[in-house]
């Protein structure tokens, strides 16, 4: 005996969660080792040269190891300086004017896995920082 059933599916239609999150991230090919600015460009001028981002990759997901060792005295995640010379707020310009989306990583817990701060105690000061720079996507774990 089988028994009817109604499946009934709510959503916006706002085309957001039509496919999974495609895209690049940084950490499974490089990690920290050549994780810099010149980097990223090489890799989003990539995606739209190789026609990734028309067949819908459209992350470049910057890993651990972007931010410095330390926080600002006033609480604010700091970007490395040797490694993003130009700030995250211009590398999302670069990305976003590729029409590409912007995604970075930050640790739930107080370190993340290379021991760099995490969002822990500073989860209001990491968001108000990644909505400044543009970032689209932030994977947290």
């Amino acid at each position: 005996m089988s028994l009817p059933y109604t499946l009934l599916v709510l959503a916006l239609d706002n085309g957001v969660g039509r496919t999974p999150a495609m895209g690049w991230n940084s950490w499974n090919t490089f990690r920290c080792e050549g994780l810099d600015e010149a980097l990223i460009h090489e890799v989003a001028d990539a995606m739209v040269s190789t026609g990734l981002r028309d067949a819908g990759y459209q992350y470049v997901n910057i890993d651990d190891c972007w931010m410095d060792k330390k926080r600002s005295g006033d609480g604010h995640i700091v970007v490395d300086p040797r490694r993003f010379p130009s700030g995250m707020a211009a590398l999302g310009k670069y990305i976003h004017e590729r029409r590409l989306k912007f995604g970075i990583y930050s640790c739930a817990g107080e370190t993340t896995c290379e021991g760099l701060p995490g969002s822990y105690g500073h989860e209001r000061e990491d968001a108000a920082d990644y909505a400044s720079w543009g970032v689209d996507y932030l994977k947290l774990d």
